[in-house]
């Protein structure tokens, strides 16, 4: 009986800890979180376990996944409903801005369905967020206290 106690603990413990990594509140399990849903229905999220937080140069880098209501045209006229982007913003007040550096357009909801195609846009200028438009929604989120340098 010695020797099966330590089995069916071994057992359990293996249990509680698969149980534990693959719980999706765990970072190494991390997936897209929901952020905001704009007026027309189009959904909002970022990747937590891939936002990089640069307090020094008041630099906030992160992936989004907007998901359309409509099917939109990618550059190459082939029909999308989702992109992924890796974005910066620039947290100094008075410079609130965000630049592009990737867009990857998906045939499905949600970054689903296949790659469509992609745009490398590094080369792109920092834009200047405007208010009350969803890019605001989305810097305010990035660059809130104590992200915002002073």
């Amino acid at each position: 009986m010695r020797q099966k106690a330590p089995s069916f603990f071994k057992k359990i413990s293996l249990m509680i800890l698969t149980a534990f990594l693959l719980n999706p509140a765990n970072p190494s399990f991390a997936k897209w979180v929901f952020l905001s849903m704009d007026n027309v229905g189009n959904s909002y999220y970022y990747e937590d376990s891939k936002t990089v937080f640069d307090p020094e140069n008041g630099l906030v880098s992160t992936w989004q996944l907007i998901s359309y209501t409509e099917t939109l045209a990618a550059p190459n006229g082939a029909a999308t409903q989702s992109v992924i982007q890796d974005i910066s913003y620039f947290c100094k007040v008075g410079f609130e801005s965000y630049k592009e550096f990737y867009i990857g357009y998906y045939s499905g909801t949600q970054g689903s369905g296949v790659s469509v195609d992609q745009t490398d846009t590094s080369n792109s200028s920092w834009e200047r967020v405007i208010p009350d438009t969803m890019s605001y929604v989305l810097y305010k989120f990035f660059c809130k206290p104590p992200n915002i340098p002073s």
